[in-house]
C-alpha cells in the first residue's frame, strides 16, 4: 500500500507487521547460523498521535529467549515499559499510537556490541526501516543509544543536518528528520541506565522530557 493511502483508522485493527518489519529474512552476510529473526515488531493503536521508537537490536545478555518483541514492550509490566510510559506521561503513553523497531532486526547468539559489528548487517536490512518509516509515518521518532542513532540518521534525507557522538546529538531540543517526504520531529535518546546517571548530559537530560512532552501535544 503505498504510504500516501495509508489509512489511520483505529476501528480497523492494523498487524505489527503491516509497516514492513520481516516476517523472515535472508539478506544477511550468507544468513549465518548465528543470526536469527525471531523477536516481533511491537504496535499499540491507542490514538492518533504517532510515535515510533527504534532500538538497536533484539539481543540481551542473559536469558534472550526472553525477548519475544521489540524492547520487550509485550511485557505489561516489564521496566522498559514502565520507563518508557515515565518518560513520554502515563497519559501520552496509553493515548498514542507506539510502534517499535529496530534498526537491525537480527537476533545474535550475545549481543554484537560495536558499531563496526552491527554496520553490515544494518546495510543489509536498513530498506526494512526506511519502508517502516514511510508506511507508519510517525510524527515524534525517537532512536534508543549511540548506535541506533547513527545508523537512523544515515537513512535520511538531511542527514548532514545531525551530529553523530551522543554528546553532541543529544542536546534536548527535537529537529525535523525527513525521509522521502515524510516529516517528523527527531531525537536520539539516552539508553535506560545512562537516563539514570545523566549528569553528563547537565541539564539536557531535562530540556528532553520538556520538549518530548512539547511535541506530543
Amino acid at each position: 500500500m503505498p504510504h500516501g493511502e495509508l489509512k489511520w483508522e483505529m476501528s480497523t485493527r492494523m498487524d505489527a507487521y503491516d509497516f514492513g518489519y520481516p516476517r523472515e529474512c535472508h539478506n544477511c552476510i550468507g544468513c549465518s547460523k548465528a543470526v536469527h529473526l525471531r523477536v516481533e515488531p511491537y504496535l499499540q493503536e491507542s490514538g492518533s498521535t504517532r510515535i515510533m521508537l527504534v532500538g538497536q537490536d533484539p539481543t540481551i545478555a542473559r536469558n534472550p529467549e526472553r525477548v519475544t518483541h521489540v524492547l520487550m514492550l509485550n511485557e505489561k509490566n516489564g521496566q522498559l515499559r514502565r520507563w518508557l510510559a515515565d518518560l513520554l506521561g502515563e497519559e501520552n503513553f496509553n493515548s498514542s499510537t507506539l510502534y517499535a523497531t529496530n534498526v537491525v532486526k537480527c537476533s545474535f547468539d550475545s549481543p554484537p556490541g560495536t558499531l563496526r559489528v552491527l554496520k553490515p548487517y544494518f546495510d543489509s536490512c536498513k530498506h526494512y526501516l526506511i519502508d517502516e518509516i514511510i508506511r507508519f509515518q510517525p510524527q515524534v521518532l525517537l532512536t534508543f543509544g549511540e548506535s541506533a542513532h547513527r545508523l537512523l540518521i544515515r537513512i535520511l534525507d538531511n542527514d548532514k543536518e545531525f551530529r553523530e557522538p551522543m554528546k553532541e546529538a543529544f542536546t534536548g531540543r527535537f529537529q525535523e528528520g525527513r525521509l522521502r517526504g515524510v516529516r517528523f520531529r527527531y531525537s536520539p535518546c539516552l539508553h535506560i541506565k545512562t537516563f539514570r546517571v545523566a549528569d553528563t548530559y547537565g541539564d539536557k537530560a531535562k530540556r528532553f522530557r520538556v520538549s518530548l512532552h512539547d511535541n506530543l501535544m
